[in-house]
Formats: C-alpha cells, sequence, structure tokens
C-alpha cells in the first residue's frame, strides 16, 4: 500500500524555548529523500496494530474546518495552522516540554485521498563540525537537535483523515498528569470518539484464551498455539477480528469453554468485531518454542508441533509429561 505524499506543511513545535514556527510554504519536493522520508514513516504507522479507528465528535472545532477544507472555503495551510497551533498550545498546557515536529500532509494511498498529521519527537546528539581557520583545521563536535525516529516509531503520534468517509486513524500514547489521564489528539485535539485497536484486543483476546484454557483444564500445549495461529490469519487477511467467529474455530471442541470465552470477551467491553480498516499486519510464528520446568528448552516448527508422527506430549504414570521426538534420521549438535 503505496504512500504518494501531495504536499506536506512542517510545523515546529519547541515547548521546550517556548517556541511556534508555523509556515507559509510546503515543504521543498526537491530536498533529496526528505519526501521518501516521509511517505516510509507514514505508511509503517497505517500498518501500526495500535491505530485506534475514530470518528468526530459533532460538535468538533476540526471536524468544521476540516468540512470547510474539503469543500474549498479554505486552503489546506489555514486547517494545517489551527491544528498545528492546538497541538502546541495543548502540550504547553500539559506541560510535554519537548521539541517537535509536525508534518501535515495531503496524500494519496490506493487511489484514496487522506489528510496526514505525523508528529515526531526531536532528540538532543552530538554531530561534527569542521571549523577551517587560518591556523589550520580545527573538527569539533556540537550539540544538535534533530528528529532521529527508531524503526518502531514509539516516539511518534499520528492521525489520518479520510477525505470522503471522514473516518480516522489515530496513533498515540496516553498523557498523564495529575489531573487527567487523556489521549491528546483524539481527545482535546481531534475531539473524536475512539474504538478499541487491534493491539488493545489481541491482548485483550489473549489473556482471557489463557484463562479459560486454565479454568477449564484445557491443553495449553495445543490450544495457545491454536488459538494465536487462528487470529493471526484473521488479521493478516485483512478481516474484522470477530472473537465468536474465533472462539467457533478454537475453542470447538470444548463448546463450555467457547461460551465462556465469548462471554468474558463481552465484559471486557469487545462486544462487536474489532475493526481492522488499515489491513494491519501481525508477524506469523514460524517455530513454537517450548521451556521444561527442568530448563531445557526445545524449538518445534509448526507444521510439525501438532504432529504426533513426530512429536508426542505424553502424561507419565506419576503425573509428570514427557516429551517424544520420533521419525528423526540424524542428529547433530548446533
Amino acid at each position: 500500500m503505496a504512500v504518494n505524499v501531495k504536499s506536506c506543511y512542517l510545523f515546529l513545535l519547541d515547548n521546550v524555548h517556548q517556541m511556534f514556527m508555523p509556515t507559509d510554504r510546503p515543504l521543498d519536493e526537491t530536498v533529496d529523500g526528505a519526501y521518501h522520508f516521509l511517505e516510509k514513516n507514514i505508511e509503517k504507522c497505517v500498518k501500526n496494530a495500535a491505530g485506534r479507528p475514530a470518528v468526530f465528535r459533532e460538535d468538533s472545532e476540526v471536524r468544521q474546518l476540516f468540512l470547510e477544507y474539503r469543500n474549498r472555503t479554505i486552503p489546506f495551510l489555514e486547517f494545517a495552522n489551527h491544528v498545528a497551533a492546538k497541538r502546541y498550545d495543548f502540550k504547553e498546557r500539559y506541560e510535554i516540554l519537548t521539541a517537535s515536529d509536525l508534518f501535515l500532509c495531503e496524500i494519496e494511498m490506493a487511489e484514496v485521498e487522506y489528510v496526514v498529521g505525523l508528529e515526531l519527537t526531536c532528540k538532543e546528539g552530538m554531530v561534527h563540525h569542521v571549523n577551517q581557520s587560518e591556523t589550520g583545521i580545527q573538527n569539533n563536535l556540537l550539540v544538535h537537535q534533530s528528529i532521529i525516529p527508531i524503526a518502531s516509531l514509539k516516539s511518534a503520534n499520528f492521525f489520518m483523515i479520510d477525505l470522503d468517509k471522514m473516518t480516522l486513524t489515530i496513533l498515540e500514547g496516553m498523557t498523564s498528569t495529575e489531573d487527567d489521564d487523556t489521549h491528546l489528539y483524539a481527545d482535546k485535539i481531534l475531539e473524536c470518539k475512539t474504538e478499541i485497536s487491534v493491539k488493545e484486543a489481541v491482548k485483550k483476546a489473549r489473556h482471557v484464551a489463557a484463562e479459560v484454557i486454565e479454568h477449564h483444564e484445557l491443553d495449553k500445549l495445543e490450544m495457545v498455539p491454536a488459538f494465536e495461529r487462528v487470529i493471526k490469519e484473521t488479521i493478516n487477511e485483512g478481516k474484522d477480528i470477530d472473537m465468536k467467529e474465533i472462539a467457533e474455530e478454537v475453542f470447538y471442541q470444548a463448546p463450555e469453554a467457547k461460551m465462556a470465552y465469548v462471554a468474558e470477551i463481552e465484559n471486557q467491553g469487545i462486544e462487536k468485531p474489532v475493526q481492522n480498516t488499515n489491513w494491519v499486519k501481525m508477524p506469523l510464528k514460524k517455530t513454537q518454542k517450548l521451556k521444561t520446568d527442568t530448563g531445557i528448552e526445545i524449538t518445534i516448527p509448526l507444521d510439525y508441533y501438532n504432529n504426533k508422527d513426530y512429536i508426542e506430549v505424553l502424561n507419565m504414570p506419576d503425573g509428570r509429561l514427557a516429551i517424544q521426538i520420533k521419525n528423526i534420521g540424524n542428529i547433530e549438535n548446533k
């Protein structure tokens, strides 16, 4: 799903030195690598399973401005300036004393147009500086602030608005103060109603599955990998996560466990399928690792894990377990 940045405005939000630097002109697209940098990082944020689906609240000030921009009664820059100034003000109010770069972009992805906000926190580091004078060359170190996002973009704040549907995806961490805990972009700046993310849903689903497997005394060596496979295949196929369907597939041999799983998932607040609007991906395990209480670790390819012709977990008369590995052609030291 390639991202094409059509225009981008960069705003400097330096709350360390209480400086908000707006812009009048878009980012220079002739600078080598600048737009490519943005496109790759936007693509990573879109695919992040922690992104939460959202819709504007009817009384949202930003929603009204977005409608005016969409109807071409105001330019994109006016909308962008408002969002950037609001973000700076809330950073001041919540004492988020960081310097950050906020990119507000018009993009196209899979023939759909979006507005995107990507905020990256600047990091302080050292850069080398060459000083040439009459007495010769002197190489120095200078303190410098720049955006150095790590591969996982853990420090990024991100939102994306579908130009046609006006639905949103928001990726941000919780901001905590003595007064309240809030998601600043979702709750204060964009003023949205959000739903659970794929990442949050999977975390809850795993916890509930583990409790149900334990309570109903099911074989966790079989059930846990089966659960992981089903939920990840569902996500990677681009489907919404329907917990009832997952329960049908994983607990089909244990009706009481299936009912308990569905009831507890609903009790956790997941009462309808979880949206996977951006086709996020989760890595599929290729091996299953087992660790015994004696410290022995075994790594088994998943193709063989549930095949009793190759590996079998046996219940011994004394109540302990044994792992039997079968049909081996040869063994090598690794």
